[in-house]
């Protein structure tokens, strides 16, 4: 999958509408410079634990002591937090039955940094995060599915699943070695394969260390979603989420049962 081709600069559209803080009040230059070097090393926040109930998501994360976390819909509308002393944060949101797509930052010392990919929430596929050129991760004990694919316009595909603890993974797509990596500490493996996945049925087969699976794929191109961020295709038991990236390209995510 082609990091260029995924990337850049053009942000989702009505997804990540964020004000920065405006800091107020002289400062020394000292008092300056130290906030600019605090900014500077924000760290982006990030999501833990998504379990799903009755009112709709429950979400786990960390991000900077005392700055704000908003989780923010295509809608213009969001929610914000405020971390704990320890720096971790907790909220709940509904959820329709169809899924919802979510950005996630935080703001501190007037500097916005977002989360490394959209939150996808689904009360029956899970919580994901979608991550532009790379996998999906996933954020829920019920949302590890087998095998995760990640395609963009050009055919290029990233792998994902489970395995063993930093067990050797191999990916075949119709007989031919097209990837090999390791998963690591916690079992999660991400394949980069060698070339592009052609439209139609492939028969992919993913063995090694703690996993062994095969799977006849019938690929369609990835399109773009009208009238909002994302489309979610029911695929049997799983589901096909074709979304728009950061970078206004098109990604499409299929988890597999």
């Amino acid at each position: 999958m082609s990091r260029g081709r995924l990337g850049g600069v053009v942000p989702l559209a009505g997804l990540l509408a964020l004000a920065a803080c405006s800091p107020g009040g002289a400062r020394s230059p000292d008092e300056t410079a130290r906030r600019q070097e605090e900014a500077a090393y924000l760290a982006a926040p990030r999501v833990d634990r998504a379990d799903f109930g009755a009112g709709g998501y429950s979400l786990e994360g960390r991000a900077a002591k005392g700055a704000e976390v908003r989780l923010a819909s295509p809608g213009g509308g969001g929610v914000t937090v405020r971390p704990d002393a320890d720096g971790s944060w907790r909220l709940t949101v509904p959820v329709a039955s169809a899924g919802a797509i979510y950005g996630l930052s935080e703001t501190s010392a007037g500097r916005t940094v977002q989360a490394e990919g959209y939150l996808f929430l689904s009360p029956q596929h899970g919580a994901w995060m979608l991550r532009a050129g790379a996998g999906a991760r996933a954020m829920s004990p019920g949302a590890a599915a087998p095998i995760v694919l990640d395609t963009d316009r050009a055919g290029g595909t990233v792998v994902s699943g489970r395995a063993a603890q930093r067990g050797l993974v191999g990916v075949q797509l119709n007989g031919s070695r097209m990837g090999e990596g390791r998963a690591d500490d916690a079992g999660v493996f991400e394949i980069r394969l060698k070339g592009p996945v052609p439209p139609g049925a492939n028969r992919l087969r993913i063995f090694g260390d703690g996993i062994s699976a095969e799977r006849t794929l019938n690929l369609s191109p990835t399109i773009p979603p009208v009238g909002g961020p994302l489309r979610v295709t029911p695929q049997g038991t799983g589901l096909r989420i074709d979304w728009l990236t950061p970078g206004g390209g098109v990604q499409s995510t299929q988890i597999l049962p």
